[in-house]
C-alpha cells in the first residue's frame, strides 16, 4: 500500500494519501505517525505490526506528542481520531492523556445486550436488510477504531489493570463476531490492526493451564462430530460441514472455546441509492473479424453520487474474462494486477465530475462460451457502498449485476458445562 510516514517537521508527519473523509486529518496524521514510528516497520501507509522499538524511538515519540493536542478542533475530536490518540498516548507512556482519551471513548462506547463493547462513527447511517439468517458485520472503520481502543488497553505498561482486562474482553467478544470464516475482516487495513490487537490480548491473557475444551455437535439424537481443543492443537482450525440447512443443531460445550458458523449465498442487491455510478464499455464498442478479439481496451467512467463532496479511498475491481489477461503497461494508476483480476486504487472520487481511465486486455487462451465478468467500484472503508456498471451488456465484456457474498450465522442451542 505504500511506504511509512514521512516527517514533515519536528514531531509532524506529512500526509501520504487520503484517510477517512469525516475525521480530522491533522490529528490522525500525527497520532498515526506516532504508533508507526514506535513500531518501526509499516505494513501500509496507515498501520504497522509491533516490532521491538529502537533506542532512539522515544525521542521521536516525545517530539510527536506536542503536535497532537494543538489542533484548533481538539475539543471536537472525532471518535476515530480519539481511538488513535488513545493508542498513541499509551505507547508514549503518557498516562494522563491516555486516560483522558479512554474516559471520553467510554462515554461514546456502544454497549450491547450481549455484553460486548465497540465504537461507531456518529455520522454513519445504519442499514438493515431483511434476509434469512442475516448477521451483519461491521464496516471496516468500526473494526479498525475498535481495534485501536483494544490496543490502547493492551499496550499499557507494565500491564493492564483487572478492570481494563474486563473491558478488553468485551471488546474482543465483539471483534471476534466480525471475523469472516477465513479469520480476516472487511479489508486488509482493519484485518492488520484487529489481528494485532487480538494477538496482544491473547499474549496477556494466555494460560497453559486449563486449555482443554470439548464440543459435541448433534442434530436430534444423532451425534455429527466431536471437537477437542487443547494446548497441542489450539492453533489448528477444525471445521465440519452441516448436512442440511436450514436445520436444528445443538452444540454441547465443556470449557471455553470460540465457535463460528457461516452460511454463504448470493442475492441481487438494491441499487437505488448506490453512491457510485460506473459506466463500462469496450473500445471499440463493436468488433468484427477474429483478430479484433485479440486485443481491446476497457474504458471506465466513475463518479460519486453519495452524501459527501468526495468519497473515501475507493477501489475499482475488474475481473477478467476467461482467457484474457491485462497488459500491465497500460495501467497508469496504483494497482494490484493478477491474471484474473485488476484492482485500481483511487485516492478519492468526486461528485463534481467523472473520473475516466482505461486498460488494455489481450487474448491468451481462446475460450468458448464466455461467462459474464464482474466489474464494480466500492469504498475502501465501506465495502457496502458500491456501484455496478450502467448501460447495455457488451459482446466481449459481458457485465453482470454485482452479487453480495453474505456470511450468515446459524443460531445454535448451546449447553455449557463448567
Amino acid at each position: 500500500m505504500g511506504a511509512g510516514p514521512v516527517r514533515g517537521g519536528i514531531g509532524r508527519f506529512s500526509e501520504l494519501h487520503k484517510i477517512l473523509a469525516t475525521s480530522s486529518p491533522e490529528l490522525i496524521r500525527t497520532s498515526r505517525g506516532l504508533p508507526e514510528v514506535a513500531e518501526s516497520h509499516p505494513i501500509s501507509a496507515h498501520t504497522c505490526m509491533t516490532t521491538p522499538c529502537m533506542p532512539c524511538m522515544s525521542l521521536h515519540i516525545r517530539a510527536c506528542l506536542p503536535r497532537i493536542p494543538q489542533s484548533p478542533r481538539h475539543m471536537q475530536i472525532h471518535v476515530y481520531t480519539r481511538a488513535l490518540m488513545a493508542y498513541a498516548f499509551t505507547l508514549a507512556g503518557n498516562e494522563e492523556k491516555r486516560q483522558e482519551m479512554l474516559d471520553a471513548l467510554q462515554k461514546l462506547a456502544m454497549k450491547e445486550e450481549d455484553d460486548t463493547i465497540h465504537w461507531e462513527r456518529p455520522e454513519k447511517q445504519k442499514k438493515t436488510l431483511d434476509l434469512p439468517y442475516y448477521h451483519p458485520r461491521a464496516p471496516s472503520a468500526e473494526i479498525e477504531m475498535t481495534s485501536y481502543v483494544l490496543l490502547a488497553y493492551m499496550a499499557k505498561e507494565p500491564s493492564p489493570s483487572q478492570e481494563e482486562l474486563l473491558t478488553a474482553t468485551a471488546i474482543v467478544k465483539w471483534l471476534t463476531n466480525q471475523q469472516n470464516p477465513n479469520g480476516g475482516f472487511s479489508s486488509t487495513q482493519d484485518t492488520v490492526v484487529a489481528l494485532q490487537a487480538l494477538c496482544q490480548y491473547r499474549t496477556i491473557t494466555y494460560s497453559k493451564d486449563g486449555v482443554d475444551a470439548r464440543v459435541t455437535l448433534s442434530s436430534g439424537d444423532v451425534a455429527l462430530t466431536k471437537f477437542h481443543v487443547d494446548s497441542t492443537n489450539s492453533l489448528l482450525l477444525q471445521c465440519k460441514d452441516l448436512p442440511s440447512v436450514p436445520g436444528d443443531y445443538m452444540a454441547e460445550v465443556t470449557g471455553c472455546i470460540f465457535m463460528q458458523t457461516s452460511l454463504k449465498y448470493n442475492i441481487q442487491p438494491p441499487q437505488e441509492e448506490a453512491p457510485f455510478k460506473l459506466i463500462v464499455q469496450t473500445v471499440p464498442q463493436n468488433c468484427t473479424g477474429p483478430k479484433a478479439h485479440q486485443t481491446f481496451d476497457i474504458a471506465f467512467n466513475i463518479s460519486y453520487t453519495g452524501q459527501r463532496m468526495v468519497s473515501n479511498m475507493a477501489i475499482a475491481q475488474i475481473n477478467m474474462l476467461s482467457g484474457y489477461i491485462p497488459l500491465k503497461s497500460t495501467v497508469k494508476l496504483r494497482t494490484e494486477i493478477a491474471t484474473t483480476q485488476v484492482l485500481l486504487y483511487l485516492e478519492e472520487v468526486s461528485g463534481a465530475g467523472e473520473l475516466g481511465f482505461s486498460l488494455t486486455v489481450e487474448l491468451e487462451t481462446p475460450i468458448q462460451g464466455l461467462k459474464p465478468a464482474l466489474v464494480k467500484v466500492y469504498d475502501y472503508y465501506e465495502t457496502g457502498e458500491n456501484g455496478i456498471p450502467m448501460g447495455r451488456d457488451l459482446e466481449r465484456l459481458t457485465i453482470k449485476h454485482e452479487t453480495i457474498n453474505t456470511l450468515k450465522t446459524i443460531k445454535f442451542k448451546l449447553q455449557v458445562q463448567i
